[in-house]
């Protein structure tokens, strides 16, 4: 099996939400479990930080790259024009930038724990994002069916498929939240034919 290709088999597909539900299993047992005395509420804090910091690097990444800088926009067309297939970033790739790019700069910056807490956030952050676009583009059962928010994902994340298909003006680039879209002004509503 290919390690780095973007179209994935179901099983290197859900191996991805394996190793991230891990990912955040593991990290939030070794920060309640292992964190210093008198640093729970502050760490906390880093957590929720790094799941807001996750919606806003979801959106700037779908908005700026995907959808302008090559190769990365050409692959993500592949995505626009096959919405069911199973193209996502190899996990490879996408842990290491998470290393590289957050883990070892926060360890470094801020220290163990904090780093830890901020990382924690952000790989739960992508973890909701993940299994949101999943159920965005594939049938879904029980709870998850009868969800009003994931409804309105749906919903919102169809309105950016079909922007992309007609060419209409961009838009609704959040896939886990709207805030974005919103503050950034490009929650427009979809042109109707």
């Amino acid at each position: 099996m290919p390690l780095l290709t973007l179209e994935h088999s179901r099983t290197a597909y859900r191996a991805d939400f394996v190793f991230y539900g891990l990912a955040c299993t593991a990290l939030g047992a070794a920060l309640v479990w292992r964190h210093p005395a008198g640093a729970g509420l502050a760490l906390v804090l880093w957590v929720l930080g790094g799941m807001a910091a996750w919606t806003l690097l979801e959106y700037l990444g779908h908005r700026f790259l995907l959808h302008a800088v090559p190769p990365f926009k050409g692959w993500h067309a592949e995505h626009h024009s096959r919405p069911t297939a199973l193209i996502a970033a190899p996990t490879l790739l996408t842990a290491g930038l998470f290393a590289a790019g957050a883990a070892l700069p926060a360890w470094w910056l801020l220290g163990r724990w904090p780093a830890a807490a901020l990382v924690q956030g952000l790989l739960c952050g992508y973890l909701v994002y993940g299994l949101t676009h999943h159920a965005t583009h594939h049938a879904v059962s029980g709870a998850a069916r009868r969800s009003t928010w994931l409804a309105k994902r749906r919903r919102w994340h169809a309105q950016h498929h079909a922007q992309a298909r007609h060419g209409w003006p961009g838009g609704h680039y959040g896939v886990s939240t709207s805030i974005w879209d919103r503050v950034f002004g490009s929650d427009h509503n979809t042109p109707r034919p």
